[in-house]
């Protein structure tokens, strides 16, 4: 299932590279994003190898927050997902100059979004807040 999110709010966008990114623009990285929701982490494996080996796609990074040494309390107020930081390359990417845009794929198990809720979020931005992040 995927699950088409929003750009990233300018003020948003503004707040985390002034607290995160040390006014860093080009670390700004999910402005644009979506969610892939998956029932199982094998589910989550397939699409990270599907992903892979698509030929217009390029990873950038993979953040691994289902990793066992993640430390979910701590950094993330206990979410936990696979993000991609991913390139599509194609000819109308290419055409239009956006072949270098770097998007975001969220792959995260259904269990982590069905928390994903209004409230769920408002406490994430408060714990996000006190880390000034």
């Amino acid at each position: 299932l995927i699950k088409w999110s929003l750009v990233k709010r300018v003020d948003r966008s503004i707040e985390k590279v002034s607290r995160s990114y040390n006014n860093q623009v080009s670390r700004l990285v999910d402005v644009v994003r979506q969610n892939v929701i998956c029932d199982s982490v094998s589910d989550i494996a397939a699409c990270l190898e599907a992903i892979q080996n698509d030929s217009d796609v390029r990873i950038v990074r993979i953040k691994n927050r289902l990793a066992d040494d993640y430390q979910a309390s701590k950094n993330s107020a206990g979410y936990r997902d696979v993000a991609l930081n991913v390139v599509v390359v194609t000819p109308e990417t290419l055409r239009l100059g956006l072949a270098g845009h770097v998007c975001e794929v969220q792959l995260i198990l259904k269990r982590f979004h069905c928390i994903k809720t209004a409230e769920g979020h408002k406490r994430y931005v408060a714990f996000r807040n006190k880390k000034a992040e």
